[in-house]
């Protein structure tokens, strides 16, 4: 009789992470790159291409909430997954614990940048 094989989360993980590295690696530094050459175009933070309104008119769009929210969330857990798993490399054995307090902290993050994003959607100040 052959016992059955226990399912593991751990592909959700792995697939959050690997979702997050792709964003790390090729989204996230074009954003940066497209915001900060925006940005430093002008002498000061009232003119140049992307001055105080035009970063609130960004950010007051649905789509655009929609995707900086994807994209920080799979950092968040690309960040907290490497970081949950170096605890291995430094001599440190893993415990649930661990797992509840890194992903819940991912978690955190990510609602915490969502609810900065609603503010700013919703034009909160």
């Amino acid at each position: 009789m052959q016992n059955k094989p226990v399912r593991s989360d751990e592909p959700i993980f792995w697939l959050l992470f690997g979702a997050g590295g792709m964003a790390v690696a090729m989204a996230l530094p074009a954003i940066l790159i497209i915001l900060l050459a925006a940005g430093v175009s002008g002498p000061d933070l009232t003119s140049g291409l992307l001055n105080f309104e035009q970063a609130k008119a960004i950010f007051g769009n649905w789509f655009a909430n929609l995707v900086l929210f994807t994209i920080l969330g799979g950092v968040f857990f690309h960040s907290f997954h490497r970081l949950y798993h170096a605890l291995h490399d430094v001599g440190i054995h893993t415990t649930k614990l661990h797992h509840y307090v890194f992903y819940g902290a991912a978690c955190a993050c990510t609602f915490g940048a969502l609810a900065l994003q609603l503010a700013a959607y919703f034009k909160a100040w």
